[in-house]
């Protein structure tokens, strides 16, 4: 069996990742949370456990809490359309219901899967612009039909956040979220804040690292625009087993598998819960979420039979599989290293 300190740095060599961290966490209690490498190539600067990340869509679990919340306060259901709250969507996309956008069943195509939304991203540009790119198409198939992965649905899922509650999505997340779990590096990606602990972002060109591109939030905004620390992600990772957030009752519901009709999902070992994956892996079955954007990657993988939760994060965007080196780790935590 192999060390984790050997396997993470075998990893990080053969990715060619600068700087990782990773948290082991059992009963939300903190077994290992370490930085590897460096947060800053340019300064020799190392990661912690508080250097700060982009997490890209790891953002979607947060988005999804905020929703069950509103859901637990009696201000939304499941299965209201989500034109009930942004009345001036497309015709086609109104009926749509929140489970189904949560769930990503929604069949409204995700706005990164259109050639012009590449040619957008060092762009500052309006949210009405991000959804026009995909407003007037066809659905891929009727709401609930197929699961196909959605950045425009959870898009609109901020906008309803904001609608419902008056505030700011930031806003929203600050006040229901990080600052009862006392989160206090983890806030919207602002690329023009002087954000403390902030780790450098990098990318891989013919094998060679080179700073990341300028990627303009207003193309991830509640799909994939924060920013977080592994000791802050310990911290949101303790309200799994408390009501601090949400129920017993809601918690069990957003980690409820919700399978499409079709079941076309089942074919890759997973099923969609609400905002949460639900993966079969090595006879175990975690939940959890990679995000991947410009300069970096990230996974969660939530091990709720066994009660562990490893978090791994990277301040390099090009790691194809994230949680790769997190079911490793898992592996060897669980004893089948």
């Amino acid at each position: 069996m192999i060390p984790i300190d050997q396997l993470i740095n075998q990893a990080m060599e053969k990715h060619h990742v600068p700087g990782l961290a990773l948290a082991v966490i059992h009963w939300g209690e903190s077994r290992l949370v370490k930085g590897y490498g460096y947060a800053n190539l340019e300064h020799d600067l190392p990661v912690t456990e508080d250097t700060v990340f982009e997490i890209a869509s790891l953002t979607k679990m947060f988005t999804a809490t905020a929703v069950l919340q509103l859901v637990q306060d009696g201000k939304i259901a499941l299965e209201d359309p989500i034109g009930r709250y942004l009345a001036d969507l497309p015709n086609h996309w109104q009926p749509i219901t929140i489970r189904h956008i949560l769930a990503h069943q929604s069949g409204i195509k995700s706005y990164t899967e259109v050639p012009e939304y590449w040619e957008t991203t060092r762009l500052d540009i309006s949210r009405q612009a991000i959804l026009d790119l995909v407003a007037d198409l066809p659905l891929l198939f009727d709401p609930g039909e197929k699961h196909s992965y959605d950045n425009t649905g959870y898009y609109l899922l901020g906008l309803l956040l904001e609608n419902v509650t008056g505030q700011t999505y930031g806003e929203v997340l600050k006040n229901r979220i990080f600052n009862p779990l006392r989160m206090h590096s983890t806030r919207v990606n602002d690329p023009y804040a002087i954000v403390k602990n902030r780790a450098a972002g990098y990318s891989l060109e013919n094998g060679e690292l080179k700073n990341k591109a300028y990627y303009s939030t207003s193309g991830t905004f509640s799909a994939g625009v924060l920013l977080s620390s592994v000791a802050d992600l310990v911290r949101w990772e303790r309200s799994f087993y408390s009501d601090q957030l949400l129920s017993k009752k809601n918690r069990r519901l957003m980690w409820t598998p919700h399978p499409s009709k079709s079941g076309n999902e089942k074919q890759l070992n997973f099923v969609m819960c609400l905002g949460w994956y639900k993966v079969t892996f090595n006879n175990r079955q975690f939940l959890g979420h990679n995000g991947n954007i410009l300069g970096f990657t990230s996974s969660l993988a939530h091990y709720p039979d066994e009660k562990y939760t490893i978090i791994t994060l990277y301040n390099q965007g090009s790691v194809d599989m994230p949680h790769d080196i997190a079911m490793q780790v898992a592996e060897w935590v669980l004893g089948d290293g």
